[in-house]
């Protein structure tokens, strides 16, 4: 029998499209936010059952627009909201079990679309339709501040994802361009631009090295792009010492719209791609080859209609062992669902 995906939950509340999901870094909360302006967290009603799911949670009143982007910080005792109402809400759980909203950044022009925790949990990043991406460093009692302003996209900036491990930050635009952001004492610099997707780069995920990235897009591709050291032997200029990025594989003809979502699991390193055409869909890297510099991949599994005749928002891998199998997905109908890879 050949692998599939079968769905084993759908979590129903959200009275509006549902944007994005995000896992707790252990895996057992599943965070939710949409367009009613609200974030659900929903738990499996039982240690080893998957069927039921309960929210536990709704964390509204913060945010007057839709919320486009959630994610927890790296110790999982908070959250980070990214509103169409330009603010960036910080949550955090009390000693009576309710989240309450604990700060508000401000700073955006107009609609935050994305935010991200870096690995250490010291610094996170907000990006917007303002062209702008913003990285600020996390102090004590809730206070933020912003370290730097970064304006080198030229349009509108859909994603922002911090390396596995680094503080390095990865940003990608409506510009149909993805580009590296590295610090140098505090001073944030555009150290790459990935240049290669024809339309907008809608989302991106690192592989659990951080030496591989991938992008999904507007032009119906998903591009794996692999960093290149100083000095490589490929003989590419390298900017300062730092790695140069370089596309060594592109998917095409897998999606029929545009691709809105990708994850590389860091358990078990497949690709889930997400897209407006209504399919998820599965990838895996040809273990047989043994040219890292020119890696294949190849469709292991797929999902048609996998939220009825609406988009596929936002796709997202169970983050631990204990069930990597698991993908969460969020779509225009206004449900999560939850499915099985079963090979």
């Amino acid at each position: 029998m050949s692998p599939n995906l079968e769905q084993i939950a759908e979590l129903k509340g959200h009275i509006d499209r549902v944007w994005s999901v995000a896992w707790s870094p252990t895996g057992n909360v599943l965070a939710s936010c949409g367009g009613d302006k609200t974030v659900r967290l929903w738990v499996p009603t039982s240690e080893n059952g998957s069927s039921e799911w309960t929210c536990t949670h709704v964390l509204e009143g913060a945010h007057k627009r839709t919320i486009r982007s959630v994610t927890w910080s790296p110790d999982g005792r908070q959250l980070a909201t990214a509103s169409f109402d330009a603010l960036t809400g910080i949550w955090e759980r009390g000693e009576d079990g309710d989240y309450e909203c604990v700060a508000t950044l401000e700073g955006h022009e107009n609609e935050t679309k994305s935010v991200a925790w870096s690995s250490s949990g010291s610094l996170l990043a907000t990006c917007g339709r303002d062209k702008s991406v913003w990285i600020w460093e996390v102090a004590q009692d809730n206070d933020f501040e912003c370290l730097s302003v970064l304006q080198e996209h030229t349009q509108d900036v859909k994603m922002v994802i911090w390396h596995p491990t680094d503080e390095l930050l990865v940003s990608a635009s409506y510009d149909d361009t993805i580009k590296i952001w590295r610090d140098d004492d505090d001073d944030w610099y555009c150290s790459d631009t990935l240049e290669g997707h024809e339309s907008t780069v809608w989302a991106i995920d690192f592989d659990k090295t951080g030496d591989y990235l991938v992008s999904a897009s507007d032009d119906k591709t998903l591009k794996f792009w692999k960093s290149f050291p100083n000095n490589n032997q490929e003989g590419m200029d390298t900017y300062r010492v730092h790695p140069k990025w370089k596309c060594v594989h592109t998917l095409s003809g897998q999606h029929s719209r545009c691709v809105y979502s990708v994850s590389w699991s860091k358990v078990h390193g497949l690709i889930a791609s997400g897209s407006g055409d209504n399919v998820i869909r599965v990838f895996e890297q040809d273990k047989s080859q043994n040219d890292t510099d020119s890696p294949n991949f190849s469709l292991v599994a797929s999902v048609s209609s996998a939220h009825g005749v609406a988009d596929v928002n936002c796709i997202q891998w169970y983050p631990t062992e204990k069930h990597s199998n698991w993908l969460a997905t969020a779509g225009d109908d206004g449900i999560v669902r939850i499915w099985r890879f079963v090979e």
